[in-house]
């Protein structure tokens, strides 16, 4: 998209401004068009997203290392439950390009482990063409290649045993930027501001809807403290639960416990925008043109697992994606050798999982929460 695309989105967005009392909106609105407009948005767009020519980078980018490793937890929990791999769905939420999927299958044939179907659910037209092209090598293969939309989820995703995958997704839903003010909740809306000629952002008052849902997942905030509420993505995830009669399910963002993401340091919630590979705190630099995200709640996701009368359901500790790679066993992938040569393909190799591992404190930020639905 270019800066065209932008002012095309803001202009939609003032329109819709308009159709709400006293001309604004609630933030995980404004949030929710710029990434997913049809048109204008950034998730919808053409342009490159991840990768050295897009604006951040996730794990997959990074080899195919995290591909193995949660190869390995399939191969480990479907013997662990009993389960036949050609009995079991793998789904894919948020697939975007396919180059999970595509890494991830060929782990999956090298251990001889077919699975029934790989199954993606992903909103951009554009991700789709993408990964329908990066998975033609694979289409051979005895494993049945799907799309799904929510609705059919809905509709199939009790038929047999569903491996779950969401990496980097939970991050992606539109949020609600909530804070605690003269002893009530506030909320954040967009306006248009005549003077500045731009949106800005103000609080008011929160939605009943807003302070229960505060409430029920008990997280009480400082004066002018900032926490970014995940209400669409706890919806989501109950409808998900709902579904499945018998799931293993594996999701990879950054994000925290709600005790850290309240403590005293984090004032200003965690609302970060990234584009060109450079991070702001901006959500209004580049309407359709940046992404926006947030730490994700754990805690939070956890509670809508264990309380929505889904069936029996086990979620277990929390961990950091290093400990993750590690238990699975990624040292084992690192090689010896004696070339002194940094830019041998060995030496790349052995770099990129030490990336993985320690850059950028990475895998400290990444959290890896598991979940088992149905009889074990």
């Amino acid at each position: 998209m270019n800066q065209n695309g932008s002012q095309k989105l803001i202009a939609r967005l003032r329109e819709q401004l308009s159709q709400f009392p006293d001309n604004r909106m609630p933030f995980s609105i404004y949030m929710s068009s710029c990434l997913y407009d049809v048109e204008h948005g950034y998730y919808m767009s053409h342009r490159p997203k991840v990768g050295r020519d897009g604006d951040f980078y996730t794990s997959v980018y990074v080899g195919d290392f995290m591909a193995q490793m949660i190869s390995r937890y399939i191969v480990q929990r479907t013997a662990a439950r009993g389960w036949q791999p050609e009995q079991v769905r793998i789904v894919e939420w948020g697939a975007g390009p396919g180059r999970l999927a595509a890494q991830l299958l060929r782990a999956l044939y090298a251990n001889d482990y077919t699975p029934y179907s790989y199954t993606m659910v992903e909103a951009s037209a554009h991700h789709r063409t993408e990964a329908e092209q990066t998975l033609v090598p694979l289409l051979s293969a005895q494993t049945q290649i799907e799309w799904w939309d929510m609705a059919e989820f809905q509709r199939c995703a009790s038929h047999s045993p569903v491996i779950f995958i969401a990496n980097e997704l939970l991050d992606a839903f539109p949020i609600e930027r909530v804070r605690w003010a003269t002893s009530q909740f506030e909320q954040a809306y967009v306006c248009w501001d005549e003077r500045k000629d731009r949106l800005e952002l103000i609080w008011g008052p929160a939605s009943s809807d807003v302070i229960q849902w505060m409430k029920q997942h008990q997280i009480h905030l400082r004066n002018e403290q900032i926490y970014e509420a995940h209400i669409s993505g706890t919806v989501w995830l109950s409808q998900v639960m709902q579904s499945m009669a018998a799931a293993e399910m594996i999701f990879i963002d950054y994000g925290d416990i709600t005790e850290e993401l309240t403590a005293s340091h984090r004032m200003n919630g965690s609302l970060m925008c990234y584009r060109n590979h450079i991070a702001s705190d901006d959500p209004f630099a580049a309407p359709g043109e940046q992404d926006l995200t947030s730490f994700v709640d754990f805690d939070v996701f956890k509670h809508v697992v264990l309380h929505t009368g889904t069936g029996e359901c086990i979620v277990y500790p929390l961990i950091h994606q290093q400990q993750f790679l590690l238990e699975y066993g990624i040292m084992d992938l690192l090689q010896s050798h004696a070339d002194l040569n940094p830019f041998s393909e060995v030496a790349r190799h052995n770099r990129a999982i030490r990336q993985l591992l320690l850059s950028d404190h990475m895998s400290e930020r990444f959290k890896v929460m598991r979940i088992s639905k149905g009889p074990l």
